[in-house]
């Protein structure tokens, strides 16, 4: 009997920690997603530069190079997520490359190059 009582007070402090701790350590993962990280973990330094911050594009190829993203914000009725995401199309054409992060990085990342400009 002994050992069950200790066996529940050690999963109850178990629980009552994680309950504690848990959010606070998803808030603090969600609060150090750096959107400059995330830009260069997908690439996208390799057809876009962002001379804001000191990036150029790794591209030599004019026809691959894609614009300067300093400052970039999503023209009003585009949905850059879905673009980047290659669910739609941008004046006929799909994004290069799929955007494979999550919805926090893609957030991030968005966030970032705003505050470029």
């Amino acid at each position: 009997m002994r050992a069950f009582a200790l066996s529940v007070v050690v999963l109850a402090t178990l629980f009552a920690l994680g309950s504690v701790l848990g959010p606070a350590q998803r808030a603090s993962a969600q609060q150090t997603v750096d959107g400059k990280a995330v830009f260069v973990a997908e690439k996208c330094g390799l057809c876009h530069g962002v001379q804001a911050a000191g990036i150029q594009a790794k591209t030599t190829s004019e026809k691959l190079k894609g614009p300067d993203l300093s400052g970039y914000e999503a023209e009003e009725g585009f949905d850059v997520r879905s673009y980047l995401r290659k669910e739609s199309e941008k004046d006929g054409a799909a994004h290069r490359r799929e955007f494979k992060g999550t919805d926090e990085e893609l957030q991030a990342l968005l966030d970032w190059l705003k505050a470029t400009g």
